[in-house]
């Protein structure tokens, strides 16, 4: 390629860098500032009531299944313990 085919080709890339640039710019910045939304007073949060639907938890049966998880996976590891330690003294750990 000749240095001026070279400068046409960066002039065309660097054109289009620019205008994609000022397309992006307008189409994010233009519509928050026309709306006015940059205004501090329209930034604050008003207070309101929380929608959120109440939900009944039983407090109890939950550590109850906690527990049970718990007990449940300490004899699993009881289970495999001797597996477990049979494989480590055969590969040398």
């Amino acid at each position: 390629m000749s240095s001026n085919s070279k400068a046409t080709v960066r002039m065309i890339a660097a054109s289009f860098a620019a205008g994609a640039t000022v397309m992006v710019l307008v189409g994010l910045v233009a519509p928050v500032a026309f709306k006015g939304g940059l205004e501090v007073t329209e930034a604050m949060a008003a207070q309101r009531e929380s929608q959120r639907p109440v939900i009944e938890l039983d407090v109890a049966a939950v550590q109850a299944q906690l527990a049970e998880a718990e007990r449940s996976m300490d004899a699993s590891r009881a289970q495999t313990e001797a597996a477990i330690s049979r494989l480590d003294r055969l590969s040398g750990r």
